[in-house]
């Protein structure tokens, strides 16, 4: 498992987070994702044989958010 950090931007309260999370979770390949609506940012583990990145930015698009690959969280492996 790897685990990166996603700015995600519009989020417009914590339900709006709350129900990004678990939807995103519920991705293949997304076995745990943790959203911080204050500080607009996702940090999301993720099994890269399964899923990028990429397609977890463009996923949360899709849902109508900006969002951008932030790197790995601070200390930790990432992508």
């Amino acid at each position: 498992m790897k685990r990166a950090r996603i700015q995600v931007h519009g989020l417009p309260d914590d339900d709006a987070a709350a129900r990004l999370e678990k939807n995103l979770t519920g991705k293949t390949g997304v076995p745990e994702a943790r959203i911080d609506p204050a500080l607009e940012l996702a940090e999301v583990s993720y099994d890269p044989e399964l899923v990028s990145p990429e397609e977890i930015v463009n996923w949360i698009r899709g849902q109508g958010y900006d969002a951008r690959f932030a790197g790995p969280p601070s200390g930790g492996r990432g992508a």
